[in-house]
């Protein structure tokens, strides 16, 4: 074998086992808010006043995220890329934060994968629910990748015929918010738990769709749904839930539906005998360490849930064209109730 061809595979793998060091270094900027001070031209010693960090430790931080496109240094000085400009300040135009603290805080479970891979269960955790702190970053880290996809979905399906959606697990309720904004007729009702609802109502007001969106506190695994919406969405739920508990809320579902109704999941679907994307079979070893019961789902167990449930025939969206090799990892089940 070439030895180019044993240095690619090398480096392959030295990548991939080095994969936990480079979101370290990302995480601990982020937990100091660096990216706030390095909007202008910043020398290690100010950074390093600014955070806390010393001086020298201050320079290999920011060396090693000018290696990877975050950071631009000249003469010893270094300022913010476009990238971390747009995406890594509080407030900014494509805000990424929230969500990227909530993948740091999967941290320590993820620490004992091997635990998860012995016992077939979730890694306990030592509070029997999330922080404030937590709660919130996974919240608002729905919505800093929800209004991408929100926009997506408005490209790909026209929604412009349904009245009322019902919006199951609607975190910050990102999308009904692009829904209603783009159909000035359409009302919304937005299903979640308790503790969930006061950080969607912020977002609601900051919509100025208050007269328009209801709330509905409630565990989807059990709750009532109520009826006559003629649009259900359910995006990123069922891959926290074991099938018969999915099967379970597709047949509600189905229930809560007006005739004519349909209703839309959206998720990490996969091909049957598929290997790709990598995102979400990554994903489902992320359900493992974190809820035990979850997992990523074919798009024939979808379609088979949605049959016997009693809808039509369904179809299936890819939310982003294949391009150089990328494949998105979500799609669009559609289903329509006779």
């Amino acid at each position: 074998m070439p030895d180019t061809t044993i240095e690619f595979m090398t480096n392959q793998l030295d990548q991939l086992a080095q994969g936990y060091q480079w979101s370290q270094v990302l995480f601990r900027a982020l937990d100091v808010n660096l990216f706030t001070h390095t909007q202008d031209w910043s020398t290690p010693e100010q950074v390093g006043e600014a955070t806390g960090w010393h001086g020298r430790a201050a320079r290999m931080m920011l060396d090693a995220l000018t290696t990877q496109g975050l950071l631009e240094k000249q003469k010893g000085v270094y300022r913010n890329s476009s990238i971390a400009a747009q995406c890594l300040i509080p407030g900014s135009l494509h805000d990424q934060t929230h969500i990227l603290k909530h993948k740091a805080h999967g941290w320590d479970t993820w620490g004992r994968l091997e635990e998860s891979l012995q016992s077939g269960n979730a890694i306990p955790r030592e509070q029997a629910s999330r922080s404030t702190e937590e709660l919130r970053a996974f919240i608002c880290g729905m919505a800093d990748i929800g209004r991408n996809s929100a926009q997506r979905i408005l490209e790909v399906l026209d929604l412009g015929k349904y009245n009322h959606v019902l919006d199951i697990g609607a975190g910050p309720g990102t999308y009904s918010i692009a829904f209603c904004k783009a159909y000035p007729k359409m009302q919304a009702t937005l299903f979640d738990l308790e503790e969930v609802l006061p950080i969607t109502r912020e977002e609601v007001e900051v919509a100025g769709l208050t007269d328009r969106i209801a709330f509905q506190a409630g565990d989807l695994t059990q709750d009532a749904l109520g009826s006559g919406y003629d649009l259900i969405f359910v995006s990123n739920i069922i891959h926290s839930y074991n099938e018969a508990t999915n099967r379970d809320l597709v047949q509600r579902c189905f229930h809560a539906l007006s005739s004519g109704g349909m209703l839309i999941l959206k998720d990490f679907l996969v091909d049957p005998d598929g290997v790709e994307p990598a995102f979400s079979y990554l994903f489902a070893l992320h359900m493992l360490v974190n809820t035990g019961d979850g997992d990523v789902y074919t798009t024939d167990q979808v379609a088979a849930w949605s049959r016997d449930a009693g809808f039509l025939d369904g179809t299936c969206h890819d939310l982003l064209p294949k391009s150089n090799g990328y494949t998105s990892p979500t799609r669009l089940w559609c289903a329509t109730k006779p």
